[in-house]
């Protein structure tokens, strides 16, 4: 082989190349697609209509293409291009790891009863659940009605074994039970604190007045209940009570105990020891304070008294 053939045919284009790369040109500009629907079959899109491309086999076993520029595809569907999947290669290895879209994603990841999702999670994923959660409750109470959602409606109480009970009639029975129990309570610490004298006193001040119900007010001279009540009555200034024959009745209490004969220190209340009393004065000396200073009150009133002078 000569030079100038080896140059031609390596670095020198001829005409049917050219002819070539602008056919190569033209399809590029037309975008011709070519989709093969089965092992003999071509779709052919040159822009001005869709045609077939049958491939049959010779007799020595090639495969020769034949065009049907007439015929127009009716029954046989275009299958669009399928897309290249999105992802990234692994370091190392020809393996694609696709990815999914961002809302499949969030479709397929594992969620729990309640709505939200399972695993691990960042802050902000869990507080863009929270927000979408707040707004999905606020959007249904607006949408709801008052009634349906029970916001007016009357609270229903039950007891124990879930009768329905009115809670303002129950209200108002606990506090007349508790106003019972403070006055009862009241009342007891009353008693307690009351001697058994008055205690007896008022006993009897009580039969009168029931007694009284069926008397008439006014009373006359010739009252033979008023008459005995005032003979058995004694006073202290009766000249004939040292000539009574029975004198035992002064030395003896209301309750029936019997009281001390002789002379008792004073005190307040004015109450007579009891007939086993010994005489010794066992108190602190408060009694006899008291009416010191009692006695010398009222001697500074009288003598204030009668040392003014009128002017």
């Amino acid at each position: 082989m000569s030079l100038a053939d080896y140059l031609a045919k390596n670095y020198l284009s001829s005409g049917s190349e050219t002819k070539k790369s602008k056919n190569k040109d033209d399809k590029k500009r037309k975008k011709k697609a070519e989709t093969v629907l089965s092992s003999n079959l071509i779709v052919h899109d040159d822009g001005f209509g869709v045609h077939t491309k049958r491939i049959k086999n010779d007799a020595r076993g090639d495969n020769q293409i034949g065009i049907d520029d007439d015929a127009e595809v009716t029954d046989i569907p275009i299958l669009k291009s399928i897309p290249k999947p999105s992802g990234w290669k692994i370091v190392g290895t020809d393996e694609i790891v696709n990815k999914l879209p961002l809302k499949e994603e969030r479709e397929s990841t594992p969620r729990m009863q309640s709505g939200a999702k399972a695993g691990l999670q960042t802050g902000a994923e869990v507080a863009e659940q929270i927000r979408l959660k707040r707004e999905k409750e606020l959007k249904y109470l607006q949408e709801n009605s008052a009634d349906l959602l029970g916001k007016n409606s009357e609270t229903i109480h039950r007891d124990k074994s879930g009768r329905i009970i009115d809670i303002n009639a129950k209200l108002k029975e606990d506090e007349l039970r508790k106003e019972r129990e403070k006055k009862a309570h009241e009342q007891r610490l009353k008693d307690l604190n009351m001697g058994l004298i008055q205690k007896l006193e008022l006993e009897e001040q009580k039969l009168k007045l029931n007694k009284s119900k069926d008397v008439g007010i006014t009373k006359y001279a010739n009252d033979e209940e008023l008459n005995a009540e005032l003979k058995q009555k004694e006073l202290e200034d009766d000249p004939l009570l040292a000539f009574k024959p029975t004198k035992t009745s002064k030395y003896v209490s209301k309750t029936g105990r019997k009281l001390y004969q002789s002379g008792f220190p004073e005190n307040r209340f004015n109450i007579v020891p009891g007939h086993r009393w010994d005489g010794v004065d066992r108190s602190n000396g408060f009694e006899k304070a008291w009416f010191k200073k009692q006695a010398e009150v009222q001697r500074k009133e009288k003598l204030s008294y009668t040392m003014q002078e009128d002017y």
